[in-house]
């Protein structure tokens, strides 16, 4: 497991890596324009594991930076709006497999609640840094004028 900020840094570039492996062999299943973006199917990584097994031109892919590609996919904000459209959900080929069921829309629209929720409180965060970076300027100016 990555432990230091270094290895952290360097996985998480094979897994954006993998990611784009995954948009170029399997253009039908995914992709890097949000409008297309469709629900997956449950169990999909099997599926990717057996094909990228059968094909022996490519080296051995860890089962881990499998399921790091999907989670990085999958927590997207286009992948949620895709699961919270409802629709069906698709195989490796683009082909419907089954649809997308109500607990699933709900746990993507908590999911994505929650991203609004903490970018707004980074937004927040950041505005009241601004401010007192601000304030601080301003003091140090008004500061600066009286001691001359």
């Amino acid at each position: 497991m990555a432990t230091t900020p270094n290895q952290k840094r360097r996985r998480a570039q094979r897994t954006q890596a993998f990611v784009e492996t995954l948009t170029q062999r399997f253009p039908a299943c995914f992709t890097r324009n949000r409008d297309d973006v469709r629900p997956l199917a449950i169990g999909i990584e099997k599926a990717i594991r057996s094909q990228l097994e059968k094909d022996d031109a490519t080296e051995p892919v860890p089962g881990w930076l499998i399921r790091q590609a999907l989670a990085r996919y999958t927590r997207t904000p286009a992948y949620l709006a895709a699961v919270m459209a409802g629709g069906d959900r698709i195989d490796l080929d683009g082909n419907p497999v089954e649809p997308v069921t109500e607990a699933a829309i709900e746990h993507a629209s908590a999911r994505r609640a929650e991203q609004k929720a903490r970018a707004a409180e980074r937004r927040r965060q950041q505005a009241e840094a601004k401010a007192e970076r601000e304030r601080s300027e301003k003091l140090q100016r008004l500061a600066d004028r009286f001691n001359q």
